[in-house]
């Protein structure tokens, strides 16, 4: 992996990957007693969340391979930057597609949050979406990712 890659990847709290309901019953490294308690859906976002010592996993059952991780850059933390998103998710009825949502600070200086998003029925478009957020004090940068289908875990 290149450098600019390694420096791009510690700027994110979370990893998604999704994929489909057969590769998710044909892996061998989720035991058949959990495939039995999750619900069958058509996808499953598997979200990594490293760590230096330990890996959290979660894995989410959804219908739509829509998927896309907003990743917002603050210059800080503070009550009225989480209100000011909070407000543009409830603006744009993000709740009802919004599949996961964390932030965390590195460092103390690289500050950032992220939500993962099914973006099926979204009312409005990603790039006028983004503005929005740029909008909102100390705000310094938002990033569209996309969350492709992979064949395997």
């Amino acid at each position: 992996m290149a450098t600019e890659e390694k420096i791009e990847e510690k700027k994110q709290i979370s990893f998604g990957k999704l994929i489909d309901q057969a590769a998710y019953m044909n892996s061998s490294s989720i035991p058949e007693r959990v495939k039995e308690k999750i619900a069958q859906t058509p996808f499953y976002l598997f979200i990594y969340i490293p760590s230096d010592e330990i890996l959290k996993i979660s894995v989410f059952p959804i219908k739509s391979s829509k998927i896309k991780k907003i990743l917002i850059r603050l210059k800080e933390f503070s009550p009225e930057l989480v209100k000011g998103i909070s407000d543009i998710m409830k603006k744009f009825n993000l709740g009802s597609g919004t599949i996961h949502t964390t932030g965390l600070c590195f460092e103390s200086i690289n500050c950032y949050y992220e939500t993962y998003v099914s973006v099926e029925d979204l009312p409005i478009s990603l790039e006028k979406l983004k503005d929005e957020f740029l909008r909102v004090p100390r705000v310094e940068e938002v990033k569209i990712i996309e969350i492709p289908v992979s064949p395997k875990i």
